[in-house]
């Protein structure tokens, strides 16, 4: 991850940024280890250019349908925390 990932520009307010990424995880078994490597969606919150929150979400090869639905319920969620209102029907 760069720097400017991990800092972005200070801005006023809420807003969430949303990426793509490759996480690393190392798995020790009785024959030694091994490191797997997958992809995942990260759901940052930032208020007034912190990071107030993080959520990473797992993405298969093969996702299931409640797999979308809960990518959809994340995104869903940051979405409406930074407009700080829920959704008007």
């Amino acid at each position: 991850m760069t720097s400017a990932e991990r800092d972005p520009a200070r801005r006023a307010g809420r807003w969430v940024s949303v990426r793509l990424q490759q996480r690393d995880v190392l798995i020790q078994g009785d024959i030694g280890d091994e490191r797997v490597s997958y992809a995942g969606i990260v759901i940052t919150n930032f208020e007034n250019g912190s990071e107030v929150g993080e959520r990473w979400i797992p993405l298969g090869v093969d996702p299931s349908e409640a797999d979308d639905e809960r990518l959809i319920q994340q995104l869903r969620d940051a979405l409406i925390w930074q407009a700080r209102r829920p959704p008007e029907c």
